[in-house]
């Protein structure tokens, strides 16, 4: 029976991982928390009560799973801060009342303490607004956030941390892009994905594989091209010079090149050469070739008689 994970896509799989994580301890449930719900759309804030909103009914899902292991519950059962649509699709939204106030992240505060902490927050945050291309050639992972200082902060910690990654401002969005196959699998396996991140290395590895082959076939069938187009050339040229007067004043060593070629029209030169008696190299046969061209005059190939000049050491 198939394994039922070849089944699914990369992206399918990262974040079945994202989902299924288990946090090592409370702290670390309460950052990526944090870090989820930066990443959502602020939908409206009373003063007292913050409410978010996403479109990804999968951060719920997390988001259930960590709020028993950050010990929450005791302060506010999850399901009863949801808003789900009767239809159930479109944007979830979700209510932050005052006593859960800590969850709002004072970036510029918390900002020190970040950096030394395992990616918790930034792997929350991905989970909220970040997603992982596969395009036909290279990878992407991309974060998109709404806020300035969000974003300020992610880019900070990437930086810190030795990724390499590009920034814009797109649809009102601030995006942050890695692009390097390395770092995007060096980060997944810091968010703790261990398993997304081979898979997307086994990934890369058969695709090199594959336009490899591809590169060698394309170039293969340029090769053949080629030989055929040159064949091509040589026949006609082979069919007039044994109609031309004069051939048979040609060397010996010409005329059965000649005859070789209308006898084995789609042969290479290099098979061309071992037909000859005694047998030459390829760059013999492409040598002995010019000189009949030249024997040949201007019209070499066209089909048309020419008159035949007697052409002496050829080799």
């Amino acid at each position: 029976m198939p394994n039922p994970d070849t089944a699914k896509t990369l992206s399918s799989f990262m974040w079945d991982e994202w989902l299924t994580a288990s946090p090592k301890n409370r702290a670390e449930a309460v950052r990526e928390i944090r870090g989820i719900l930066q990443g959502m759309a602020a939908s409206g804030d009373s003063g007292s009560e913050l409410q978010l909103s996403s479109g990804r009914l999968w951060i719920f899902r997390r988001l259930i799973r960590l709020w028993g292991e950050a010990e929450l519950t005791y302060i506010h059962d999850f399901p009863s801060l949801l808003s789900i649509p009767r239809s159930l699709k479109g944007k979830v939204f979700l209510r932050i009342p005052e006593r859960l106030a800590f969850l709002r992240l004072d970036l510029a505060e918390d900002m020190a303490r970040f950096e030394k902490k395992r990616p918790d927050w930034l792997r929350g945050l991905w989970g909220s607004c970040g997603a992982l291309y596969i395009p036909r050639s290279g990878y992407y992972m991309s974060f998109r956030v709404s806020s300035r200082e969000t974003e300020h902060t992610a880019a900070a910690m990437l930086k810190k941390s030795g990724f390499s990654f590009g920034r814009r401002h797109i649809q009102g969005k601030h995006e942050i892009t890695l692009r390097n196959q390395e770092e995007i699998v060096t980060l997944l396996a810091g968010f703790g994905l261990v398993k997304t991140s081979l898979r997307m290395e086994e990934k890369a590895i058969v695709r090199s594989m594959r336009n490899r082959a591809n590169m060698l076939v394309n170039c293969d069938s340029s090769n053949i091209r080629k030989s055929l187009d040159a064949a091509t050339r040589q026949l006609e040229l082979a069919r007039a010079a044994v109609s031309a007067p004069g051939f048979e004043s040609l060397p010996d060593v010409l005329k059965n090149l000649v005859k070789s070629r209308v006898d084995n029209p789609s042969v290479t030169l290099e098979e061309l050469g071992k037909l000859q008696s005694p047998p030459i190299s390829k760059s013999t046969v492409q040598y002995r070739w010019k000189k009949l061209e030249h024997a040949m005059g201007p019209a070499a190939g066209s089909g048309e008689r020419n008159q035949i000049r007697k052409e002496e050491d050829i080799p």
